[in-house]
C-alpha cells in the first residue's frame, strides 16, 4: 500500500514575523526588498526564520500586487519540431536559473492561435514573451506591444515591429551549402523552401539564388519548389522536382525535416543516396547523425538562440537598455556527413522509376 504524505501547509508572514520577533511590515520589506530598509542585523534574523520555517511568499498575490508574474510565455508552431525543443530548451534553462518559469504555447502554425495565446498571456500578466512567428502577419506582436508586454523575436524577423530579434546567419547558412553541391559537380539542384513570404526563407532563397549566379549557373524557377515544414512536405516536393526535372542531380532543403523527407522520396523512386542524387538540409537536429546516408546540414546555433534571446528578454523585463532591432545573425557551419557526394555522370545514373499509387 503506498503512503501519501500529506502536503505541508503554508507558512504565513504572520508566523515569520512572531518567529523574528518583527512585524509583518518589516518581513514584506525583506521579501521584497523594500519599500523601506531593513537593519542588517533584523534582515539577518527574517532570513534565518524564513529558511528554518520554508517560507514561500504567496506568488499569486504577489503578481496581482506587480502586475504581473515570474512567468515567461514561449509561442512557437510546433511542438513535435526538433528544434523548436532545442531552441525552447536553452529558453528554460536560462529562465529557470534566473528564477523564472516557461509557459509553453503551441501555435500550429496558425495567426488566430497566436492571437489568443497573446491574450491569454495579458490575462496571466506574463512577465515577458519569446515568440516564434507562425506567419508573416505581424498582429500578434503589435498586441504585445499594445498590452506593453516585453518581447523577444526568435528565428526570424517580422516587418512593422519595433523590438529586438535573434537570427541564424540563413543567407550565409544557404550560400554554404548551394556552394558545396556545386564544387561537388552538381549543375542541376532543387531546392525546397518554405512559404515564400517568411524572411527566413527569404533570405535563404536569395543565398540559394546568389551562389547560382556567382558561379556562373543559370536560375530556372521552376528548380524552387514549396515545401512546407513537415516530413511529408519534404517528400511531396522531391516528387514534384523529379517529376519537372529528371535530370536533377542534388536537392537542398529549408530545413532537416524536409531533407528527411526528401531521402525518403529518392528511397521510394529507387535513387541512391548520394551515388545518383546529393541532398543538403539547414538545422543539423540531432536526428540528422542517425539517417542512413546521415545527413549533410547547415547548423545553426540553436541552444544559443534560446539562450540569448531568454537573457534579453529578462534584460528587457528588468529595464536595461537593449536595442530594438535585430542583433547580429548568429553564426552557422556546414556540417558534412554521407548524404552529399560528387554529381553523376549521366551514364551512371539511370532515370527515376515513377512512383506508384
Amino acid at each position: 500500500m503506498i503512503k501519501i504524505t500529506p502536503k505541508k501547509p503554508f507558512v504565513t508572514r504572520d508566523e515569520i514575523a512572531r518567529a523574528a520577533g518583527v512585524s509583518s511590515a518589516t518581513v514584506s520589506y525583506v521579501v521584497n526588498s523594500g519599500p523601506r530598509p531593513v537593519a542588517p542585523e533584523t534582515r539577518t534574523k527574517v532570513l534565518e526564520a524564513i529558511e528554518r520555517l520554508d517560507y514561500r511568499p504567496n506568488a499569486v498575490a504577489r503578481s496581482l500586487r506587480l502586475q504581473k508574474t515570474s512567468t515567461l510565455g514561449l509561442i512557437l508552431p510546433d511542438t513535435l519540431n526538433p528544434y523548436f525543443a532545442e531552441v525552447a530548451r536553452g529558453i528554460e534553462k536560462y529562465a529557470f536559473e534566473n528564477g523564472y518559469t516557461v509557459s509553453l504555447c503551441h501555435s500550429d502554425y496558425s495567426v488566430e492561435r497566436e492571437i489568443e495565446y497573446v491574450n491569454v498571456m495579458q490575462d496571466e500578466r506574463a512577465a515577458g514573451v519569446i515568440w516564434f512567428p507562425a506567419t508573416a502577419d505581424p498582429k500578434p506582436g503589435l498586441m504585445l506591444a499594445g498590452y506593453k508586454i516585453p518581447m523577444v523575436v526568435l528565428d526570424r524577423k517580422v516587418s512593422g515591429l519595433d523590438c529586438p530579434s535573434i537570427v541564424a546567419d540563413n543567407y550565409k547558412g544557404s550560400c554554404l551549402a548551394t556552394q558545396y553541391l556545386i564544387d561537388l559537380g552538381h549543375r542541376e539542384i532543387g531546392f525546397i523552401a518554405r512559404p515564400f513570404d517568411l524572411q527566413h526563407s527569404q533570405e535563404r532563397i536569395k543565398g540559394f539564388i546568389e551562389t547560382l549566379r556567382e558561379n556562373g549557373l543559370s536560375v530556372d524557377p521552376t528548380h524552387i519548389v514549396k515545401g512546407g515544414f513537415h516530413l511529408e512536405d519534404g517528400r511531396a516536393a522531391s516528387f514534384q522536382l523529379f517529376d519537372q526535372h529528371p535530370t536533377i542531380t542534388a536537392i537542398f532543403a529549408y530545413n532537416d525535416l524536409m531533407a528527411i523527407g526528401a531521402l525518403r522520396a529518392a528511397y521510394e523512386r529507387s535513387l541512391r543516396v548520394p551515388q545518383e542524387l546529393s541532398i543538403v538540409g539547414f538545422d543539423d537536429l540531432p536526428q540528422a547523425r542517425f539517417t542512413c546516408p546521415a545527413l549533410t546540414t547547415v547548423q545553426q546555433p540553436k541552444f544559443e538562440m534560446g539562450k540569448k534571446g531568454a537573457e534579453l528578454l529578462l534584460d528587457l523585463i528588468n529595464g536595461k537598455s537593449v536595442p530594438k532591432e535585430s542583433l547580429k545573425p548568429l553564426k552557422v557551419q556546414l556540417v558534412v556527413r554521407e548524404s552529399a557526394g560528387a554529381a553523376p555522370q549521366s551514364s551512371e545514373r539511370h532515370p527515376p522509376i515513377p512512383r506508384l499509387g
